[in-house]
């Protein structure tokens, strides 16, 4: 990966959509094992904000969702079933079938804030350095980086 760089307004991004040999953003096992969350919870899920999942339920799509359990903070919260191997069921054929209606956290991907280092990426072979793009481009990437971020601040800091 040439790694996220931006400069002079441009990012290094090109999302490679049904071209990407991933064809999907997932399943991945986290940004660093130097990382460990609270809960100790898989990376691999995707945890749905409320609109995520009113979205889904709304479209007839609660199927592809499930319930998961916060041990530290003791109550449920709303997650993308997954396939033992992590990859989402949602998942059908090589594509993505639900993308018109994606979490939240799948139209970050890969993009995330970090407390630390500010606007982070995943790995993705969308990074190139011969391809460069205005920033934005994927302000509504951003946005929903921001969005997650504040849902897990709001869930830990709220007892809901």
């Amino acid at each position: 990966m040439a790694g996220v760089k931006i400069k002079n307004g441009k990012i290094n991004f090109c999302c490679k959509m049904n071209e990407c040999s991933n064809s999907c953003c997932g399943p991945f096992s986290g940004v660093t094992s130097e990382i460990s969350n609270i809960d100790k919870r898989p990376f691999d899920e995707i945890v749905l904000t409320k609109e995520d999942y009113d979205r889904l339920f709304n479209a007839g799509l609660a199927h592809f969702t499930e319930t998961g359990y916060s041990e530290a903070m003791q109550k449920q919260y709303k997650k993308m079933a997954l396939y033992p191997d992590g990859t989402c069921k949602a998942f059908i054929d090589g594509r993505c079938s639900i993308n018109k209606n994606k979490p939240t956290l799948c139209k970050a991907f890969p993009f995330y804030f970090d407390m630390f280092s500010g606007l982070c990426a995943i790995e993705c072979e969308g990074f190139n350095d011969e391809v460069w793009a205005d920033i934005e481009k994927f302000e509504g990437c951003f946005e929903a980086a921001k969005q997650m971020y504040e849902f897990w601040i709001d869930f830990y800091t709220n007892k809901n």
